[in-house]
């Protein structure tokens, strides 16, 4: 047979061991099978090959970029590629529920945002379907970025202080910085009060 590919074993043409088509490729292989005698005559028969069409799995998607700031709803944080060999139509779907992707965007749902504190990274699996169900996914970390935040709402408890005693404490005052780490200065707008300790 003309064509490497192929080989004949007991009178049966097949393709070699650890060898085959793909038919996006080529629909179709034409080959020339000869035969030879004893004394050096030929003939030859010219065949065409139909090579059949099986679904093929699409590739891993394809993400790029992988941060997004935190408090940002709704944000985009890439784009997203894959494709079929076969042509096929793909889906593109994302294992964690806050996540979509829309219009070839990874991106949070409307109204979703992450929090860099309670979740520094989060890794997702973004998979394409095709039109058999054959799947291909991809591995995804994604970085959320720290936002300067407002500090909380300063707490009183106390309200009520004893008129002519000077120096007098009138409640402690706590607070909290969502941004771990921040320091915080605290500061009353009547010079006749201060915040110690």
């Amino acid at each position: 047979v003309d064509d490497a590919r192929f080989e004949i074993v007991s009178g049966v043409l097949k393709l070699k061991d650890g060898v085959s088509l793909d038919r996006e490729a080529a629909s179709s292989v034409d080959l020339v099978i000869t035969v030879t005698d004893g004394g050096g005559l030929s003939a030859q028969r010219s065949v065409t090959i139909t090579v059949g069409d099986a679904n093929e799995a699409p590739t891993a998607p394809v993400v790029t970029g992988t941060t997004v700031a935190e408090n940002a709803a709704g944000a985009v944080i890439g784009t997203v590629t894959a494709s079929d060999p076969d042509g096929d139509a793909l889906s593109v779907t994302v294992d964690d529920a806050r996540f979509e992707v829309v219009g070839g965007q990874l991106k949070l749902r409307d109204g979703i945002s992450l929090d860099h504190e309670a979740e520094p990274s989060v890794t997702v699996v973004v998979t394409a379907v095709d039109a058999g169900g054959l799947t291909a996914s991809t591995l995804v970390t994604i970085s959320v970025t720290n936002v300067n935040e407002v500090p909380a709402v300063p707490v009183l408890d106390g309200t009520s202080v004893a008129e002519g005693v000077a120096g007098a404490v009138v409640g402690l005052v706590t607070v909290a910085d969502p941004d771990a780490g921040d320091t915080v200065e605290l500061t009353v707008d009547d010079a006749r009060f201060e915040i110690v300790d």
